[in-house]
């Protein structure tokens, strides 16, 4: 049988072996990212609303359509390294002189123009089968705090809490640092700081502070909410509140709801808080100047 044949026929069932194996770990990695945004309960970085099923189909359509392009992207490459591999008997046939000024001539415009777009797309690609940062995951980019809602061959867009898109190249993704709330787990630490006067009974402002979390319907049972003394200033006491959330989402609304009943804790009890005041004295050999009298 000719060489050839053999060599291409090779080349044609490594491909398909291959590329077989690669579609059943990225349908697997699909399987795995749908089914976690489907247990996502409250997803994005947004207070939860009524849409909360409509944001959770837009972002099982984006994985689906990133995963679909992935595929795409492997098959195109599998077969230009199949084109390249099968021409290589028929290298022969060129001529030696010519072959050096053709790869010249395409490394020079891959290096040149494709550099940027390649980058891209290889970081993408590591974004997208990592668990750096995925679709639905709630994240801090620079200043951006908000969803990842899409990750394309080249950019991550971050929507952000106030609905404004924020656009990161793939490759900035790779190489600064950010926080991802989603990373592990989604569970969101919640803290609420207050002042309060030297004067206020401490135990009462104790009891009353660890109650506050546990009248909110988005407070967690992970564990217990937990009251600090964080700070003893000249003029007051800074406290703290911690509690758990389930997800970002309702970490922002629980805060909302411990800062508000809170408020009605301290009018309700009469508890003294922080407040400046500014008193004025004279010294015993100095007495104040008297208005001006109207003539």
């Amino acid at each position: 049988m000719n060489p050839q044949i053999i060599y291409l026929s090779c080349i044609v069932v490594i491909g398909l072996v291959l590329g077989r194996f690669i579609f059943y770990k990225i349908r697997s990695l699909q399987t795995e990212r749908i089914d976690r945004l489907k247990r996502q309960k409250n997803p994005g970085s947004i207070p939860p609303v009524s849409e909360n099923k409509n944001i959770q189909k837009q972002q099982i359509k984006r994985t689906e359509k990133r995963f679909s392009i992935s595929r795409w992207t492997i098959v195109m490459t599998l077969l230009f390294i199949g084109l390249g591999l099968a021409s290589i008997p028929f290298v022969k046939h060129i001529s030696p002189s010519l072959i050096p000024v053709v790869m010249g001539v395409l490394s020079v415009i891959v290096g040149i123009a494709a550099k940027p777009f390649i980058e891209n797309m290889i970081c993408g690609q590591v974004l997208c089968y990592s668990k750096l940062a995925r679709i639905g995951d709630t994240a801090l980019v620079d200043d951006a705090y908000g969803v990842i809602e899409d990750v394309t061959l080249t950019h991550c867009i971050i929507k952000r809490w106030d609905s404004l898109r924020y656009v990161v190249p793939n490759s900035s993704m790779m190489t600064k640092e950010f926080v991802n709330y989603s990373l592990h787990d989604n569970d969101r630490w919640v803290i609420v700081e207050f002042w309060i006067d030297y004067a206020s009974d401490m135990d009462e402002v104790e009891e009353a502070a660890i109650k506050t979390p546990l009248s909110s319907k988005y407070f967690s049972n992970k564990d217990e909410p937990k009251f600090w003394v964080i700070e003893t200033d000249k003029s007051a006491v800074k406290c703290m509140i911690t509690a758990w959330a389930t997800s970002p989402a309702e970490g922002w609304m629980l805060g909302h709801d411990i800062r508000k009943q809170l408020v009605k804790t301290i009018q309700t009890r009469n508890i003294k808080t922080h407040t400046h005041r500014h008193e004025s004295r004279f010294s015993p050999d100095e007495e104040p100047t008297s208005a001006p009298r109207p003539v």
